[in-house]
């Protein structure tokens, strides 16, 4: 049996293909081809090709969905990581602290705003404490996001206190001339719980003396 060279050659081709993983070829096959035996090892390598191609798709899937999975998994760790690097406490009905710790940068800044305003409104909470006692380093971008925070409560109806205000803190607050009147500053988180419990002390009383 004499085997054409061209197609000796398109079966060296379409192997050299299959080991690039390129399965989508096939040996073209003559209309008029002689049934012969290597007619039948042409069939089969396209067989062989198409499986090959078959099962890529299916690997590449299954790579793809491994993937979008790692994804929602690294997504929900991220979330978690936010929630737990914005740690909103409930201290009392009405009453929210935030003890922030660590470096704030611009993203995290717009993070806690964001997260601490729905509390806010979730909550319908009257008092707010924002604690930077933990913020070691603070820019004029960090110190220009906990005014600005601490304004934005305010807006949104609750009282805000700010504490843990170091001499640093205090220096770069006032080197960037921001009006700090409408804030409520003290030194410890402790102190404005203090004054946050005696104020509802206060009301409660008002609101007892007013039903009798």
């Amino acid at each position: 049996m004499s085997i054409s060279p061209e197609r000796i050659n398109r079966v060296v081709d379409l192997l050299t293909k299959a080991a690039v993983k390129q399965y989508h070829h096939r040996i073209e096959l003559s209309p008029d081809a002689e049934d012969d035996v290597f007619l039948q090892v042409e069939v089969g390598l396209n067989v062989v090709m198409e499986d090959l191609e078959q099962a890529e798709k299916q690997r590449e899937e299954y790579v793809s969905e491994i993937q979008r999975k790692n994804q929602e998994i690294a997504d929900r760790a991220a979330m978690a990581l936010r929630e737990l690097s914005t740690p909103i406490i409930s201290v009392w009905d009405g009453v929210l602290a935030l003890p922030i710790i660590g470096m704030v940068d611009t993203v995290r800044g717009s993070e806690m705003m964001e997260q601490l305003l729905a509390r806010v409104a979730s909550d319908q909470a009257e008092y707010v404490v924002i604690d930077i006692t933990g913020v070691a380093v603070v820019d004029t971008r960090t110190a220009d996001s906990f005014i600005r925070m601490s304004e934005a409560v305010r807006l949104v109806g609750a009282q805000c206190f700010l504490t843990g205000i170091s001499p640093a803190i205090a220096q770069t607050i006032a080197q960037l001339g921001i009006d700090t009147s409408r804030i409520r500053t003290l030194r410890r988180l402790s102190d404005a719980l203090k004054v946050v419990f005696e104020e509802l002390g206060l009301k409660a009383a008002a609101q007892s003396n007013l039903s009798k």
